[in-house]
């Protein structure tokens, strides 16, 4: 098939002309880089030759055969960059014309070469000086005539110089190319461009953090970007940088930007979907885009069903959409690092079927806290939108929030018009499980009820997984010696350690784990109750949470009772208050090892009091159910 390349190609790109979207042949392809799939090839334009450089996101065309050595493509988006002092085109989008064709024009190979192969250079350069090199390279030639391949030996050509357009006359060197940076898409960055500019809006903005190392004191701050294509970077800068771009930078307005170094993405810190990180140097610009771009959205989700949530990483970044349906009042938690922190933890649902826990920290808690707060006790049901939330799975899953968290109450989006429509439409009122806190299903009262007796003789819990039973029963006995322990208050990461700690000879607590001294320590519950129906009785173990529900106070407060204040009166009547009292357990049944003997461990996830009015409509349902 007869193909015609784009004349002067080469000399016109290199020059600085992006818009030419010349066709070329492929002479030759390398890969360079077998971890990335980066590839390497010589172009040609039928006179001059030129090394190009292929973007990752070309590197399928080789593996599928569509571009190999003679291939006749068109170059759509491409720069020409310095690369270790050498011009390479960086080939951003193409498409193949022709994959198979004979040698077009008369090309300007390299002086040692006939077809190209590649092999490393030595420290000794010099017999290679006609030569081109890239990265430790160069080219050299394996025969002057290769017959099997049918391809013809050039002899070399004075190549003409080239003639650079009005624009760039009488401005120094070409190379320089003083014109206006293009504007590219985000996707399309990569540390091989040498000029580039990105239009973007910014979607969130991080606090300005100081830090200390080996090098001395420095501050940092980073921003995040969005464009219309749907592309994300992060922006870091650092001290003189952050003077001169923290505060002209607000989330939702519009900023042209350029002059930047790209990097590789630190995934520990950086969320997005994109593997280079900008960092804004002395030489950046950041400048205001006055005018409204409605082509750029104000941001941008990848929604998760919370049924994914289960089996989502620890500690992966995900955005969530759900129903708030409980939240809990306001509280101090005290941190490793000895400062104090608020935390409000609350409840979503979703359509999947499934709830979570969502652990709302720092300024959350008085801003968006506060105001679902509100709304839940006006009886409004909010639709709340989590960007960049953290998978905790410390006992179940959960999500918390962090400083690249985003919370939107109430959004006008498609998925938030389809949750409302599917809570009023009887949402409201639809069973869910909760995968949070031991991923213990939060069951309908008809649900998988179990007597006390069945525990034993079904073998409940001696399978791979734990069993999740509902049982009604009454709490006939309580061991009041060790009903709690002495808890450590300190923070890991987003939850509490909670580790046993002692007391040191100087009054103060010490956590092991923590490694961490203290004055004043926590106390947590560590029930170890009986319970029984009319088929049987059982031990359970009733921790924190469910240790205030049977109780109704926390197990501070009963420890200062007992060991402080010594009022045995008021203590003995909290006990026996929850004694021979009917409640519905929400119980965690599982097989543990203890030393050399494998014992049933039954714990109480959930204790609520029976309602007489709730459990006749229950028992009413059952009757009806097995006289159908």
């Amino acid at each position: 098939m007869a193909a015609s390349l784009t004349a002067n190609a080469i000399a016109a790109v290199n020059g600085g002309d992006l818009d030419l979207k010349p066709v070329v042949q492929v002479l030759d392809v390398k890969l360079i880089s077998a971890a990335q799939g980066r590839y390497r090839m010589l172009v040609s334009d039928g006179v001059a030759t030129q090394q190009a450089l292929l973007g990752t996101q070309l590197s399928g065309h080789v593996k599928a055969g569509k571009v190999k050595k003679s291939s006749v493509v068109q170059l759509l988006e491409y720069i020409s960059s310095t690369v270790q002092g050498r011009r390479v085109i960086i080939v951003l989008n193409m498409q193949t014309l022709v994959i198979e064709c004979e040698i077009i024009g008369n090309p300007n190979l390299p002086p040692e070469a006939a077809p190209i192969t590649l092999q490393a250079s030595s420290n000794n350069n010099s017999g290679n000086s006609g030569g081109p090199s890239l990265d430790g390279a160069r080219i050299i030639s394996s025969s002057a005539t290769n017959s099997s391949n049918n391809v013809q030996s050039f002899h070399p050509t004075v190549q003409p110089s080239y003639r650079p357009p009005p624009n760039y006359k009488n401005r120094g060197a070409i190379m320089k190319n003083e014109a206006p940076a293009r504007i590219i898409p985000i996707a399309s960055l990569n540390p091989y461009q040498g000029r580039w500019a990105i239009k973007a809006r910014v979607t969130a903005k991080g606090e300005l953090r100081r830090y200390n190392n080996a090098r001395g004191d420095g501050k940092v701050f980073s921003f995040d970007l969005l464009d219309s294509d749907g592309g994300e970077i992060r922006a870091t800068c650092f001290n003189a940088v952050v003077d001169r771009f923290y505060e002209i930078v607000d989330v939702g307005k519009v900023y042209m930007i350029s002059k930047g170094t790209l990097k590789p993405a630190r995934k520990s810190f950086n969320h997005l979907n994109n593997e280079w990180e900008i960092f804004l140097e002395a030489t950046s610009t950041v400048e205001l885009c006055p005018d409204e771009d409605n082509s750029i959205p104000t941001q941008q989700f990848n929604f998760r069903p919370i049924s994914e949530i289960e089996n989502a990483e620890n500690n992966s970044i995900v955005d969530i959409i759900g129903i708030v349906t409980s939240i809990n009042p306001l509280v101090t938690i005290l941190r490793k690092n000895g400062m104090e922190t608020q935390r409000r933890i609350l409840n979503m649902k979703d359509v999947s079927g499934r709830s979570v826990e969502l652990t709302l920290w720092g300024d959350f808690c008085n801003r968006e806290g506060r105001q679902l707060q509100e709304m839940l006790d006006s009886r409004v049901f909010p639709i709340l939108a989590v960007k960049a939330g953290k998978v905790n799975d410390f006992s179940g899953k959960s999500v918390g929030t962090i400083s690249a968290t985003q919370l939107y109450i109430n959004p006008n989006s498609s998925e938030a018009h389809s949750l409302r429509e599917w809570f009023d439409g009887g949402g409201k009122n639809a069973a869910s499980q909760s995968i949070s806190r031991d991923a213990m299903p939060e069951l309908s009262r008809n649900d998988n009820r179990k007597r006390v007796s069945q525990i034993k003789y079904e073998g409940l819990g001696r399978g791979d997984k734990p069993d999740w039973v509902t049982v009604k029963a009454t709490i006939s006995f309580i061991k009041t010696d060790t009903f709690c322990y002495t808890a450590c208050p300190l923070m890991i990461g987003d939850r509490q350690c909670s580790k046993k700690v002692t007391r040191l000879a100087s009054g103060n607590w010490c956590c092991d784990r923590c490694d961490k001294e203290f004055e004043e320590c926590d106390y947590r519950y560590l029930l170890q109750a009986q319970v029984q129906d009319h088929t049987g009785l059982t031990w359970v173990t009733a921790f924190q949470e469910s240790g205030e529900e049977i109780l109704g106070c926390s197990a501070k407060e009963l420890y200062m009772l007992k060991y402080e204040e010594h009022d045995d009166t008021r203590f003995g009547e909290i006990i026996r208050g929850s004694l021979f009292q009917q409640y519905l357990f929400k119980l965690k049944i599982k097989e543990e090892l203890f030393g050399d003997e494998q014992r049933v461990k039954i714990t109480v996830i959930k204790a609520e009091k029976v309602n007489p009015s709730t459990e006749s409509r229950y028992l009413l349902d059952l009757i009806l159910k097995l006289s159908a």
